[in-house]
């Protein structure tokens, strides 16, 4: 992988995500395999790259297809492409693997999605489609512009309370860290303490006790911080680091990847607290957004102005296995909307060319 950087560095810049750059996948690469089998399609044209697909194939009952880490990271996967023939002939390289293929929050209106699509329509392939929204904050004002209009007096009113309880225990302060080779480890320890210090440590979920996740963004931190783009979040109390966030400023945006308090604290809501000071941090320092990430929580519509609309679509040969694994997913999936794609692709024939630029932040 590391021969195609700089050609993968100029490709992604169409995107514009973090999680689309050569160091999120090389710290995949370096971390997440196994489980994973990595299989990279790489299309090139005059000596020219144009299009990458990095695969993995995740190993389990019923092995399936995914971009690398998607399930593990809850993030969105798509391919990396420069035009719709390259983007084309990826897809139909995966089809013709004949494995079940998760694809996590593409784009709905993306030239992915209608490739994806008009590929299942006519081959005849089984698919489940969840329709999902990604928040995120667009800064268009000033902060207190923004504040005013955004979030309700009785909430500032309570922002406000749940300072003063923390300033009451000691020396509040709102620190941005931009790390270096020489103290990255340190911070590191410091934000994995803090990870582990509420519910994720009784659920084994946090990034301490998960070695592959761990490990993931340790590695992915160190690529980050030697490409000056990582960039690490701390509340503190007398120096005490009661909430934390790891982000990447990528695009000029800051993109939230992991987050974690102290729920020693759960009075004065570290948590919300800090996604507050960050926000404010964007709208102060001449950024265009803040991205969430992960899941669409409630809370985070507190700040969120805009979203992103996109489709995880599972995606299924027509082979017993596939017909196996669709029977599977379905037993296991539960909550959200979950459609045919026969009903899904015809309700929205005419919508992508009606609204497809508005939708594409």
């Amino acid at each position: 992988m590391d021969f195609l950087i700089d050609r993968w560095t100029e490709l992604e810049k169409r995107f514009g995500s973090p999680v689309m750059s050569p160091e999120w996948f090389r710290a995949g690469a370096a971390t997440l395999c196994p489980p994973y089998d990595l299989k990279l399609a790489v299309r090139e044209k005059d000596g020219a790259l144009d299009g990458v697909a990095p695969i993995g194939r995740l190993k389990h009952f019923m092995s399936r297809l995914e971009v690398l880490g998607t399930t593990l990271l809850t993030e969105e996967g798509g391919f990396l492409y420069s035009n719709t023939d390259a983007l084309m002939e990826m897809v139909e390289a995966i089809i013709q693997l004949d494995k079940p293929v998760f694809l996590r929050r593409v784009r709905m209106y993306s030239e992915e999605a209608k490739i994806w699509e008009k590929e299942i329509c006519a081959r005849g392939l089984r698919c489940l489609v969840r329709e999902e929204r990604l928040p995120w904050v667009a800064v268009r004002s000033d902060w207190k512009s923004f504040e005013k209009q955004q979030i309700s007096s009785s909430r500032r009113s309570i922002f406000r309370r749940l300072q003063r309880l923390a300033e009451q225990k000691g020396e509040f302060k709102f620190e941005a860290v931009v790390p270096t080779f020489e103290n990255l480890d340190q911070y590191l320890d410091e934000a994995f303490e803090v990870e582990v210090s509420n519910w994720k440590a009784r659920r084994r979920t946090a990034m301490k006790y998960n070695e592959r996740l761990g490990g993931f963004f340790r590695e992915y931190a160190r690529l980050a911080t030697e490409s000056g783009e990582l960039r690490l979040f701390f509340l503190r109390v007398n120096e005490e680091p009661i909430a934390v966030e790891l982000t990447t400023l990528h695009g000029n945006r800051i993109w939230i990847l992991k987050i974690g308090h102290n729920e020693a604290w759960w009075r004065c809501s570290p948590g919300i607290l800090l996604m507050h000071n960050v926000i404010r941090f964007c709208f102060e320092n001449g950024l265009e957004g803040c991205e969430f990430g992960g899941t669409d929580e409630p809370w985070l519509h507190i700040w969120a102005n805009e979203s992103h609309s996109a489709w995880t679509y599972r995606i299924y040969p027509g082979s017993v296995k596939g017909m196996f694994q669709l029977g599977v997913d379905l037993l296991q999936l539960t909550g959200g909307k979950i459609h045919t794609v026969a009903a899904t692709l015809k309700a929205r024939k005419n919508s992508h060319n009606e609204t497809g630029q508005a939708q594409n932040n």
